[in-house]
């Protein structure tokens, strides 16, 4: 962590521990929001955000000694802000918030390289984590990173995928497999710019008998994936891009099929031929 406080002073970027699955969104009325980020400089805006969050989570705090103690902080902040002291204000809004969120071990490892300018984040180990540079953020999952240059916001994340084949509610008759089984059937996509992988994820929304099956995931470089063979059933299926500099992209839309085992034709013998 020590690589990402020194970069935080250098551009104005961290790295935090998230839990949020989305990106840019703000947090719920009454919740307390992670701690107000220090950035560089005495902008009004970077100021007036560190109060909405110490608002936020003063208002969510039990009253007790603490709480009032950040109230008389948050107090000075407000005052600061009001006479234009960005600076000072922004300090009083991080204690406030810092009295009531006491630091926690986490355990992540992020590592942080940089080169002319410019910087790469990169998530190794632990739960998803959000790096924020010029006041837009990303949420890196272990294995993910995001490169960024000096001066600039994060880049754009990649366009969802859009889906080729099967069409939306096909239906695919087939023969069964060993256990009953049903394949092959292939997943097809078109390319996104900038991604160098994709994950897909097919999900059972109703199998014909027994349990549904735990949703099937791949990472795949190519543009289709051939299934594993599956119960028959109902599935739906998505695709995200994955790029290494701009960071995943939102879901593909969600598509569907069923699947549906060929029957079997029996010839009985009876006494004037064969009847079917």
């Amino acid at each position: 962590m020590k690589a990402a406080l020194w970069l935080s002073a250098w551009m104005g970027l961290s790295v935090v521990p998230s839990t949020a699955p989305a990106v840019g969104r703000e947090p719920p009325e009454g919740a307390a929001a992670p701690g107000p980020r220090k950035a560089p400089g005495t902008e009004p805006q970077t100021a007036l955000k560190a109060l909405e969050m110490s608002r936020a989570a003063v208002k969510a705090a039990p009253d007790d000694a603490r709480r009032r103690e950040a109230e008389v902080r948050l107090k000075d902040a407000e005052t600061h802000f009001q006479a234009a002291r960005y600076a000072d204000a922004l300090h009083k809004a991080d204690e406030a918030w810092a009295l009531l969120n006491p630091p926690q071990p986490s355990n992540f490892t992020v590592e942080v390289d940089h080169d002319a300018g410019t910087t790469t984040v990169t998530h190794r180990q632990g739960p998803p984590v959000t790096v924020e540079a010029q006041h837009a953020t990303r949420v890196l999952a272990k294995g993910e990173s995001v490169r960024v240059q000096q001066g600039t916001v994060l880049p754009e994340p990649p366009g969802a995928p859009q889906l080729a084949q099967p069409a939306d509610k096909a239906r695919f008759t087939l023969k069964p497999t060993t256990g009953s089984l049903l394949a092959p059937v292939t997943l097809a996509w078109a390319s996104v710019t900038g991604a160098t992988r994709y994950e897909v994820e097919v999900v059972a929304e109703g199998v014909e008998a027994g349990a549904a099956p735990a949703p099937v995931r791949s990472v795949q470089a190519a543009r289709q994936w051939t299934l594993p063979p599956l119960p028959a059933g109902r599935y739906r299926w998505t695709v995200t891009a994955v790029s290494p500099e701009q960071g995943r992209s939102l879901p593909s839309q969600t598509r569907r099929f069923e699947l549906a085992a060929e029957s079997l034709e029996l010839n009985v013998k009876v006494k004037d031929g064969w009847q079917k």
